[in-house]
């Protein structure tokens, strides 16, 4: 069989002794008969139930702090843990005691004997409390110094936890002294000194972790600036950490101390603004007009602080801003002009779109290269605000798609340059002049006098016609004659006219044949060539010159013409062809009946017509 560690049989023995004491009243009052119609304890069997608990944990308490003297190391720290709970759940059936009298007295009955012994319990637990906060708060001092050593990040969690079970107890311990205090006052005892016992030492205790909190303010801030300046050390990183973990233990620890302290009726307000501005958490204090008074009055004094030392630096440096700025302006101005220059006296042949990127690239450069130098002299960090810049850019860039696809074509037409700006062009559906260009779009000015912004997508998918990219053009006029005019006159007469104009170019030669023996007209093709910009001068002219000189020369310029013939025999087809309420003669039509034969038919009445149109 194995065998149970001390430890263990201690605290088995106290719940056998504990059993047989709540056995003996329970067997005496089934005897007895003495319960309650509920089946409840009575009062004295409750009583005397508490004080048999209390007895059992303060033996279980002597022993275990004798078995402690007799052990180091962890089962020391053990036994020790269990002396503080023993000691704890003593305290509150103590308390329970006192409660269950001041109950009995509040119904008008006699409490009994056990009225003394709540006295003697709540007049003897303030001072067995203050013994054991001594010395708890003697061992926390001891491991602020030993913090004094250069410990390493594992040390300091393992004093951080020990640090955190320490101000668990002492909390604990307070709370038991002000539930003890309020017992008091309902016994009607003098509560005097032991009220002023426990606001002075609340008062310490809150004084105490608010200097701590402070101090690990501060640390926290020099941390902060290690990390920054080695943010791969590790060590500072963990160091960090505890930190931060003892700030928020240390701001729990005052927050549960003011708590108390407000119950005595203690001045707090400094304590909560301090809470506030270390854990930077709006709560409801708040909204305590002292504290918000307090917390406004301190922002106000540290920013007129802050003002103080740091305005003449301010304005100095925003007056280099400006400076700055300015000759960034300056010199952005002066760029764009050597580069306009320079792009005039060069002998390649650029786009207007091209030239109008070239020249404000360089100036917006020279403009942002200065702009980023004066804020760097303000205290600005560039290097965030470049990369929140791409970030901005990416976001700005996935939501305007299709303005993007706008830009890409705008560069691919900047690069193969299918137009420039003053050319007549017919792309997406538009005809007219380029009056402005873009990345994004194109302004087309059309023949009436109408102003089209076409996005570059729609113009780089499409056919892209370019009226005025050449030099010179090819005018394509076809003129018609009848089949019975004299063909060489026509041909003399037309070359004639495009020889004599003026502005038609003797190279290319310009071609003038017979083309197509169409329907009603032998057509001719007229073929001038002509500089871009007298395109439609030429065009006019030669088309008014060869109406005048057709009609002067007896050349006549034939129009659609179509016979139909109408034949006897075929009542019904054109009753079909003639409105119904004409009345149709007996006549028959044929298209492929001979005119001798239509002639002949006349002579049998019928009728016979003949249409030119």
């Amino acid at each position: 069989m194995r065998a149970i560690p001390a430890g263990r049989s201690g605290l088995l023995l106290s719940l056998i002794f504990f059993a047989l004491m709540l056995a003996q009243p329970l067997s005496a009052q089934q005897t007895a008969g003495s319960k309650d119609d509920n089946g409840e304890l009575s009062y004295e069997e409750k009583a005397a139930a508490l004080e048999a608990e209390i007895d059992s944990l303060v033996a279980d308490s002597e022993r275990l702090e004798a078995s402690l003297a007799e052990h180091e190391g962890d089962y020391a720290r053990i036994l020790d843990r269990r002396i503080e709970e023993t000691r704890l759940e003593a305290l509150d059936r103590s308390h329970d005691l006192v409660e269950l009298v001041i109950a009995r007295e509040a119904d008008g009955e006699d409490p009994g004997p056990y009225r003394d012994r709540a006295v003697e319990l709540v007049e003897k637990i303030p001072a067995d409390i203050q013994d054991h906060i001594d010395a708890l708060v003697a061992e926390a001092a001891t491991d602020s110094a030993a913090e004094t050593g250069e410990l390493t990040p594992a040390e300091l969690v393992a004093l951080e936890a020990q640090r955190e079970r320490v101000s668990k107890r002492i909390l604990a311990l307070y709370q038991a002294m002000l539930r003890n205090l309020e017992l008091s006052e309902q016994l009607g005892l003098d509560t005097t000194e032991q009220a002023r016992f426990l606001s002075e030492a609340l008062a310490g205790s809150a004084e105490r972790q608010s200097v701590a909190l402070e101090l690990t303010k501060q640390q926290a801030s020099t941390l902060s600036r290690q990390i920054d300046t080695v943010p791969d050390d590790a060590e500072l990183a963990a160091r960090a950490r505890v930190n931060g973990e003892r700030s928020k233990r240390l701001a729990d620890s005052l927050r549960q101390t003011v708590s108390m302290m407000e119950k005595l009726e203690l001045d707090v307000v400094g304590y909560r603004q301090q809470l506030i501005g270390a854990t930077g958490g709006v709560t409801t204090d708040i909204f305590d007009f002292n504290v918000f008074k307090g917390l406004v009055g301190n922002w106000l004094k540290s920013i007129g602080h802050w003002f103080t030392d740091n305005l003449p630096s301010i304005l100095f440096n925003l007056l280099l801003f400006l400076l700055i700025l300015w000759v960034a302006i300056t010199l952005s101005r002066i760029a764009r002009r050597l580069v306009t220059r320079g792009l005039d006296r060069t002998p390649v042949r650029l786009s207007q779109l091209l030239r109008r990127m070239i020249i404000s690239t360089a100036a917006n450069l020279v403009l942002l290269l200065g702009l980023l130098f004066g804020l760097a002299q303000l205290g600005i960090s560039v290097g965030p605000l470049l990369a929140g810049l791409g970030i901005a850019g990416f976001i700005v860039g996935f939501a305007l798609q299709d303005t993007l696809g706008n830009f890409a074509s705008g560069m691919l037409i900047l690069l193969y340059r299918p137009y420039d700006v003053g050319d007549m062009i017919e792309a997406g559906g538009v005809l007219g002049k380029v009056s402005h260009m873009s990345l994004v779009n194109t302004t087309i000015l059309t023949v009436d006098n109408q102003t089209l912004v076409l996005p570059n997508s729609k113009i780089w998918g499409d056919v892209i016609k370019n009226v005025t990219a050449q030099r010179q053009r090819r005018i394509d006029m076809v003129f018609g004659i009848g089949y019975g005019d004299d063909i060489p006159k026509a041909e003399k007469v037309l070359t004639d006219i495009v020889q004599s104009h003026s502005k038609v170019l003797d190279d290319p030669e310009p071609v003038v044949r017979l083309h197509t023996l169409n329907e009603s007209s032998v057509d001719f093709i007229v073929r001038p060539w002509v500089k871009t910009e007298d395109y439609w001068d030429v065009y006019w002219d030669i088309t008014r010159a060869v109406k005048m000189r057709f009609d002067e020369e007896d050349i006549s310029i034939p129009f659609p013409q179509r016979d139909v013939h109408l034949f006897a025999g075929d009542k019904d087809a054109l009753a079909a062809v003639a409105p119904p309420q004409i009345e149709q003669p007996s006549v028959a039509t044929s298209s492929s009946q001979p005119r001798d034969d239509l002639e002949a038919g006349e002579s049998d009445g019928g009728d016979n017509e003949s249409e030119q149109s």
